[in-house]
């Protein structure tokens, strides 16, 4: 019995190690990236900044946030808790743009622009003037989405 104890913690510390060196990795990746479009800004590739943003949280944030919430608080990495921080103040926006609403509620542009266009029941949004940028209360959303049970 008290071998199997051992095992279990020893194997429970060899996965911390391994996810904390795996946080690091991820960290490093994302600095060498955000570096790289600090440097190679190129705005052919990118419309705005905000999609740089965007991207950064999409592919190491979020998997950073993942992985250091599954440490204990004693062993998560502070700037992985800063970087969720800033991700809840993203999140927790009144407006939100297309490119938002899809990361958010994983529905396309296309099926987005559909419902926008829809005679009776339309998705709500907001365009300040004729071909301008789309933008979407999010609690106006949240409502339009509970009450159509958010079907495709």
């Amino acid at each position: 019995m008290f071998i199997e104890y051992m095992l279990i913690l020893l194997m429970n510390k060899k996965q911390i190690t391994i996810i904390k060196e795996v946080i690091v990795d991820i960290k490093k990746m994302r600095t060498l990236e955000l570096n790289r479009n600090n440097i190679l800004y190129d705005p052919t590739d990118w419309d705005t900044e905000e999609e740089i943003k965007d991207y950064t949280m999409e592919k190491f944030d979020i998997p950073l946030v993942k992985l250091n919430n599954l440490l204990e608080i004693k062993d998560k990495d502070k700037e992985v808790i800063d970087i969720e921080q800033q991700m809840r103040k993203i999140q927790a926006k009144k407006y939100i743009t297309v490119k938002e609403f899809t990361e958010i509620y994983n529905f396309s542009s296309d099926w987005q622009k559909n419902r926008r266009s829809r005679i009776h029941d339309h998705l709500p949004y907001q365009q300040i003037k004729n071909g301008g940028k789309i933008t979407y209360v999010v609690s106006e959303i949240e409502t339009w989405l509970e009450n159509n049970n958010s079907g495709r």
